[in-house]
């Protein structure tokens, strides 16, 4: 048994257990406003930016405040850059009947969504806050790639008819850091549901790290096949795992 592992991907530390004394989540996380005596929401902007629906089909930037009315899929070739601060609200119901309003990143596609820990980048719903915490409002964030996964290729749960897998293992999808996603899951069949971030064939080539889902109705995250590493992930109040 090593004690001390010499892969790069661990971090030396100088204290036992999940946590240190200074929490890394502790100014962003949905708990920063509810632990230990304020019960409060956290502060969610007004909902006032542009409203999208199906698909992203050139190089896109989004930021201050978007809303989600359909399922939203960035396809391949395409780099959507989410800057830091942006909350991104979704509805309960698509416009088109699509489903649940997802954003779907397709395999060969890129999502830069850079956010810090003073500055964010939320997914949420739009319901009103007195009606919180609650989950399955929306759908979640789904990222899809072309890194190697069981019998080559598969559909992605969730959605109906995308496929995702490959070779490539050190693909990159992009980048996800301080990356909230809260109240998702939304059930659109028996068995079901989509996942607050769900990762399938996702190369290594992406960066997963200080993101949480809160309040999803089925997984806070969950990866299918790839080569992906996360790093600093919390999971709080989900209904699955």
């Amino acid at each position: 048994f090593d004690d001390t592992p010499s892969d790069s991907f661990y971090t030396t530390t100088q204290y036992m257990g999940a946590f240190d004394t200074s929490l890394w989540n502790s100014d962003w996380s949905w708990l920063a406003d509810r632990l230990p005596e304020d019960d409060s929401t956290p502060t969610i902007p007004p909902i006032t930016g542009a409203e999208v629906c199906g698909d992203i089909t050139e190089d896109t930037v989004w930021q201050t405040t978007i809303t989600m009315v359909c399922q939203v899929f960035v396809q391949s070739g395409v780099v959507l850059t989410i800057n830091s601060g942006t909350t991104i609200f979704a509805e309960s119901t698509s416009i088109d009947d699509s489903g649940a309003p997802a954003l779907i990143i397709l395999p060969g596609a890129t999502i830069l969504a850079q956010g810090t820990a003073t500055r964010p980048i939320t997914f949420t719903t739009t319901s009103d806050s007195s009606t919180l915490p609650a989950r399955g409002l929306w759908g979640g964030l789904i990222v899809m790639g072309n890194a190697p996964v069981y019998q080559g290729t598969q559909e992605v749960e969730g959605i109906t008819g995308q496929t995702y897998g490959g070779n490539d293992a050190t693909e990159s999808s992009g980048t996800l850091e301080y990356v909230r996603v809260w109240h998702g899951g939304s059930v659109i069949g028996e068995n079901n549901e989509i996942n607050g971030i769900t990762l399938a064939g996702v190369g290594s080539g992406t960066t997963v790290r200080y993101c949480e889902v809160a309040f999803n109705l089925d997984d806070g995250f969950e990866m299918f096949g790839g080569t992906v590493n996360l790093k600093y992930i919390s999971v709080l109040f989900v209904g699955d795992d």
